[in-house]
């Protein structure tokens, strides 16, 4: 009876903190890869949760431009050097909430104006376009805000009319699942609050069919 008890009290708890436990916030920066000139590594699968990729033939590359980004490094689309005009898609594991990033690198004449359009894709469906907006300052970046949309799954960045192109940096975002280190949905190893509540569940019935027995017991 007492071991039934204390394997229920433990997973109500282990439950209550499984619901009240939020995803952590992502943060990707590119400042890891260090000084790699103008022209770095291809941005791919790097880093958890979400894959980097373009339109056929060009990459995502990282840049190492100092007081251009929000630091050292930034992504730049390249094919074989960095144009910074073509597509930039991100595609993440899972749904995500709360995302932004920056836009950098903009020339353009007057401020506020449209440099760049980003699609969203929500649950696998398309959701909307929203313009990017850059200003007079080339060294300025430009935050991109995308926190009103939750369940995420994709985005991608287009349709750039920025006579030099455009950089990208500080994407930030919060996971609504578990990611594995190479970007893929896993199945969380723990079992999911619902399940844990109807495991306690049982396990109070059966505390309970004891407690009758053992009360009869003493009768």
């Amino acid at each position: 009876m007492r071991t039934v008890l204390r394997g229920l009290a433990v997973l109500v708890g282990l439950a209550s903190v499984l619901v009240a436990s939020p995803a952590s916030a992502v943060l990707i920066d590119f400042e890891g890869f260090g000084n790699v000139g103008t022209t770095g590594p291809a941005v791919t699968n790097q880093f958890a949760g979400v894959t980097f990729s373009s339109n056929p033939g060009f990459v995502n590359a990282v840049s190492s431009q100092p007081g251009i980004g929000a630091g050292l490094n930034f992504i730049c689309t390249a094919s074989g050097s960095i144009n910074c005009t073509q597509e930039t898609i991100l595609t993440f594991a899972g749904p995500v909430n709360g995302l932004s990033f920056l836009q950098v690198g903009d020339n353009q004449s007057v401020a506020n104006t449209k440099v760049a359009e980003v699609d969203v894709f929500q649950n696998g469906v398309f959701s909307t376009a929203v313009n990017i907006l850059g200003d007079t300052n080339f060294n300025n970046p430009n935050f991109v805000d995308l926190t009103a949309f939750n369940s995420v799954t994709s985005i991608r960045i287009h349709a750039i009319t920025d006579p030099g192109g455009l950089g990208w940096d500080n994407f930030n975002f919060t996971p609504s699942g578990d990611f594995t280190p190479s970007g893929n949905a896993v199945p969380s190893p723990v079992p999911e609050p619902t399940t844990l509540l109807l495991l306690a569940s049982n396990l109070a019935g059966a505390g309970a069919v004891a407690w009758k027995r053992y009360r009869r017991g003493l009768a």
